[in-house]
């Protein structure tokens, strides 16, 4: 399977990992079903309670004061609880005039590994660049990235 056979608007979910100028390294593109909510999975490279937003896979997140935020458990817990290196999903709905409305932050399990992944709809897809959008992230594709299940 090759970038050509990925469509604007089919949902994905793409593994990989921060590159340079604020782009994602695709190493595994596979389908997933439709569904509203974008996820972002990915270390916390840096937390703001005062700003109320996080920073992870090189990106800015300002969260609304009422967001849900849970630990490993699954008990609430706030913003300051969050350590820098911790593995976080953030779901929300995502629009490319606004961006993501962030409506939920869990800690992830690392399971020893650190996957970082996005998963949402793609917006745009540039094959001759082997670039494609989703959820506002850059996805670069190289010739080591496996394109699965379309």
């Amino acid at each position: 399977m090759n970038l050509n056979d990925l469509k604007v608007g089919q949902r994905v979910k793409v593994k990989g990992k921060p590159g340079e100028g604020n782009k994602f390294v695709a190493l595994e593109i596979s389908q997933k079903a439709p569904k509203d909510q974008a996820e972002i999975e990915g270390v916390l490279q840096a937390i703001d309670p005062g700003n109320n937003s996080v920073r992870i896979l090189n990106h800015e997140f300002c969260l609304p004061a009422d967001l849900n935020i849970q630990d490993l458990q699954r008990n609430s817990i706030t913003l300051g609880d969050l350590k820098s290196g911790e593995l976080v999903k953030l779901k929300g709905k995502y629009s490319q005039a606004d961006g993501l409305a962030s409506e939920k932050l869990k800690m992830k399990e690392t399971m020893g590994f650190m996957v970082e992944e996005l998963q949402g709809t793609i917006d745009k897809i540039d094959p001759a660049g082997k670039r494609l959008d989703v959820v506002g992230f850059t996805v670069v594709v190289n010739d080591k990235t496996v394109i699965e299940g379309f």
